[in-house]
Order: structure tokens, then sequence, then C-alpha cells
């Protein structure tokens, strides 16, 4: 449904050098790294199987963000080209806390069947 496309070329500022993803801190801000082994292929999957959220005041056909698991990290995408496609990063535990609770919800209940519920916990437990 939606492409993935890195907001920038080369792909550098959610990209790191480890297969796993975290944070690092670049200034007064932290930054969300993608594990270097996954593809493009794998961040359209997420994308298709993602979770949808269209804020009460979002007016757009297309979601604001798509929410994803994947190997007990939630990971959240932003549109790159509105319409056509996304961009993902890990979302940081505290912006997910701030989240409303459907959407919370829904996301933990994608972890389950994945296997990875516990890993999500502990993950955003920080």
């Amino acid at each position: 449904m939606w492409r993935y496309e890195a907001d920038e070329h080369p792909k550098r500022r959610h990209h790191w050098e480890h297969d796993y993803a975290g944070f690092v801190q670049v200034g007064a801000k932290m930054v969300g790294k993608c594990p270097n082994n996954l593809t493009n292929e794998e961040a359209e999957a997420l994308l298709t199987e993602g979770i949808p959220y269209y804020p009460a005041r979002w007016r757009q056909d297309d979601p604001q963000r798509i929410y994803a698991v994947k190997d007990g990290v939630i990971y959240r995408a932003m549109p790159t080209n509105p319409g056509r496609s996304y961009h993902g990063f890990p979302e940081l535990p505290d912006r997910f806390r701030e989240l409303p609770a459907k959407l919370k919800r829904k996301v933990m209940e994608r972890a389950e069947p994945l296997g990875c519920w516990n890993e999500v916990s502990k993950w955003l437990k920080g």
C-alpha cells in the first residue's frame, strides 16, 4: 500500500552500524536508530502491516503516522511524500506513553501474535 522511503539520501539519520534498534543523543534530541540489517522490503512490510493513526483533527486520507512492532521494538513511520511513502524509526518509549490509550492498546495487541509482547513491555520500561 505505502512505500518505504528514507527522508534523506543517503539515509544516515536513523541508520547505524548495529543490527538492533536503539537511540543516540544528538544535541538535546534523542534519535531512534534502525537496525542495519533491516531491509527496505521489511520496512515496507511493516508499513503494510502497521497500525495507521489518524489524530482527531487530521483531515488527510492517509494516516499521519503508522505504528509497527518488530523484534520487541515499536516503530513510528511518518510521511515523506504524503499519500505515497513513509519513513520509520524506533519510537521513543516516553513518546509512546503519551499516545491515546486506544492506539497503545492496538500496538500492544499487535505484539502478542508476534511473540514479543514481553520484549515490548520491557523495552517501554527503558
